[in-house]
């Protein structure tokens, strides 16, 4: 089935994948939207990386508007790094509530969103959607403590967080039965679910509803006559993070490490913050060797910088570095450790450094096994952290992106009825006016014809030049389509917008474009101007300016008319 990734694709009635392919990435992460009304449910919004995509299929689907719940069956970056964001594009004074654990939201709640929560086990394990109920299904520690899956009785398609979920070279958007697939789901599951028993708990739930659809947040969606051969693969598995040596045959040592893993592990699964599990790793190991610091450096980043974080009993230190010299770490006289952080690539590196000269051999063997097994978990979330580092950097433009016009660099026209969806109703809250102007080139086919294509984009651009240096900060110039442009403008009336346009259009017609030896162009526009008036719908608004702009072509083009 040839699907094309660049749509939302539907799963079900009204049930629609809307997430983005990343190319070259072995771990694929999903986003689902269930359309329905105004009482719509995004399921794992997803990252920052995902973003622009995502919300690009959403308004192909409804409006943000329509989306009331945000359900986030766990707390990590790739289901909620996009969220600062996303909140910050919904229409204001509108109720919605962020779906969740009480365990996912002690950690969610340190990111300050606006957004209450809608606590599912405060809900008996339901939320009712307009005609729509969903189920919420119970699998703690799979991957943490607060893990759930969401069942939809409608169409019965059981959007199940990480299980299922897949690291993979190849991408399949469904599974197939192929062993590429299923070993990426075997390697998914041996790192992330801590054991057999815990996993197979999770299973016994989730095929209870007998599902038509499961839609993981990784890997591939899985459909009905694939279902019970995914699960009769996993159930057998020797997953598990708790994993004991072979070769070791010391009880004592054997017991000690399970305990200490134990702890460990919880404490790795349910902290968000690396140098928090760094600073238990620190604490736990310190009980048994005489460890002096512990110290994580990055691979050189996309940035160019290297990241560093170093523990010790009484700090802990972070430092991003534009060079970084290993001498420099001042191992002393001591013994030291050092490994490599990996988890499909090479990311880091982890340093223990001990007080004494020499371990003994108990302490060498405790080492070396707790190291085994906390390694790739440790890189999986040095990866979650150098994630955020780095989309912090990329989170603006990434945003601008998402709203920006890529030609003109204006904003777009999604952009447009999310500020007149925000703007419209504080207009009315304080008495303030609001003045909206749709600006189209005059003759522009005509300009492409004669000239090109690339000159027709040459003059989109100096004219966006033009408007977004012509107007303040906070009105908001946005290309509406092909050569037509949208300012509004708030506090302004009627009568002040069509003074600025008049100057504007003056400008504009006294302005050379894509000058060149052989060539002076000049363009000029047409206007349409109008002033919100209650009651109005944003379409009627810009409707009603629209309608001015064509009398102003019918009357002679190169004018501005006010009504």
């Amino acid at each position: 089935m040839d699907i094309d990734l660049s749509q939302p694709f539907e799963l079900a009635e009204d049930v629609f994948w809307v997430g983005y392919y990343v190319p070259n990435d072995p771990f694929q992460c999903h986003v689902y939207l269930i359309r329905n009304g105004e009482e719509s449910i995004l399921i794992d919004p997803g990252s920052m990386i995902t973003f622009p995509v995502v919300l690009e299929k959403i308004f192909k689907l409804t409006t943000l508007r329509n989306i009331k719940y945000i359900i986030m069956h766990h707390q990590d970056p790739d289901i909620t790094g996009c969220y600062h964001t996303l909140e910050s594009l919904f229409p204001k004074n509108q109720q919605r509530f962020i779906v969740t654990h009480w365990r996912t939201k002690v950690l969610l709640k340190h990111y300050m969103w606006k957004t209450p929560f809608y606590l599912i086990d405060k809900q008996d394990w339901k939320l009712k959607a307009g005609d729509r109920e969903l189920e919420f299904i119970f699998t703690p520690y799979a991957h943490f403590p607060g893990a759930f899956c969401t069942f939809d009785k409608k169409t019965k398609v059981l959007f199940s967080s990480d299980i299922f979920g897949a690291i993979s070279d190849k991408f399949f958007l469904f599974a197939v039965d192929d062993e590429e697939y299923y070993k990426g789901v075997e390697l998914f599951h041996k790192h992330y679910m801590p054991s057999r028993h815990i996993l197979n708990y999770a299973l016994d739930r989730i095929t209870e509803k007998n599902p038509e659809v499961i839609a993981p947040q990784h890997g591939s969606i899985i459909k009905k006559d694939m279902i019970d051969r995914v699960v009769k693969r996993l159930r057998d598995l020797d997953c598990g993070l708790y994993l004991l040596d072979e070769k070791v045959s010391d009880i004592g040592l054997l017991q000690k490490l399970d305990e200490k893993l134990k702890t460990l592990f919880k404490k790795i699964l349910s902290s968000s913050e690396f140098a928090d599990i760094l600073r238990f790793l620190f604490l736990t190991l310190k009980e048994e060797i005489p460890v002096e610091r512990i110290v994580v450096v990055s691979e050189r980043l996309k940035n160019g910088k290297f990241l560093k974080i170093e523990i010790t009993e009484d700090s802990i230190n972070e430092k991003t570095l534009k060079e970084l010299n290993l001498s420099e770490l001042e191992k002393g006289e001591g013994f030291s450790w050092e490994e490599a952080l990996e988890t499909d690539k090479k990311i880091g590196r982890l340093i223990f450094i001990f007080k004494n000269k020499e371990l003994s051999q108990f302490e060498r063997e405790f080492l070396r096994l707790l190291i085994k097994h906390v390694k790739y978990p440790l890189a999986a979330s040095f990866e979650r952290k150098i994630t955020f580092e780095l989309l912090e950097e990329e989170k603006e433009l990434l945003l601008k992106k998402a709203i920006t016009d890529p030609l003109t660099k204006l904003y777009n026209r999604n952009y447009l009825f999310s500020y007149l969806e925000e703007m419209i109703p504080k207009s009315k809250e304080h008495g303030f006016p609001i003045s909206l102007a749709v600006i189209d080139i005059d003759f522009f086919k005509r300009i492409n014809d004669t000239y090109g294509h690339l000159i027709g984009d040459c003059v989109l651009k100096e004219l966006s030049s033009i408007l977004s240096h012509s107007f303040r900060a906070n009105d908001c110039v946005a290309r509406y389509g092909g050569e037509e442009f949208v300012v509004v403008m708030p506090f302004s009336t009627l009568h002040d917008a069509c003074k600025k346009l008049e100057k504007v259009r003056e400008q504009i017609k006294e302005h050379v474009f894509c000058k060149s030896e052989n060539r002076s162009l000049k363009v000029t526009v047409s206007v349409g101007v109008t002033e919100y008036r209650d009651s109005m719908s944003i379409e009627e608004f810009i409707k009603r300016a629209d309608e001015n702009l064509y009398e102003a072509k019918r009357s002679g083009r190169d004018r501005v008319i006010c009504k």
